[in-house]
């Protein structure tokens, strides 16, 4: 398993807060997959800020797998560790989409898990990280989005 960093992740990008309470934010994360990730690698994609939660998410992605069988999916979710550590031994969660297959024919797809919703609020960044849940059997290269909004409670 790889980690896998982005810009974000690195601190280079500093996304948007809201400046009052309820005011959404929104703050499109992105990675180019140039070479074939292996399961189980993570993309630190992007960032909760502290105190906002998650309000809706959008994930974008080319069309990644070229092949029928077996198929690549993505977990996306909340990581462990702190925002930002390159630590491979870090997990991700699987709150916001689980075994998406929006990678396979390059697909748009919104949140159907409850718990996507249902994230609090916490004085901490915490990372949004994207999974290889299932590697691609024949790779192509292209790019993934997660558009996040956010809000203060």
């Amino acid at each position: 398993m790889a980690l896998i960093q982005t810009a974000v992740a690195k601190r280079q990008i500093v996304p948007p807060f809201p400046e009052t309470a309820g005011q959404v934010c929104a703050m499109r994360f992105s990675y180019a997959f140039a070479s074939a990730p292996s399961a189980n690698d993570i993309v630190e994609l992007g960032v909760i800020p502290a105190g906002a939660r998650v309000v809706d998410m959008i994930l974008d992605t080319d069309d990644l797998d070229s092949n029928g069988s077996p198929t690549m999916t993505f977990d996306v979710g909340i990581m462990s560790g702190n925002f930002g550590d390159n630590d491979a031994a870090r997990t991700c969660g699987a709150e916001f989409f689980s075994g998406s297959n929006a990678p396979q024919s390059g697909a748009v797809a919104r949140p159907t898990l409850k718990t996507a919703f249902r994230t609090a609020a916490t004085q901490a960044d915490r990372s949004i990280g994207l999974k290889v849940a299932a590697a691609a059997a024949t790779f192509v290269a292209g790019s993934v989005g997660l558009t996040v909004l956010y809000a203060t409670p």
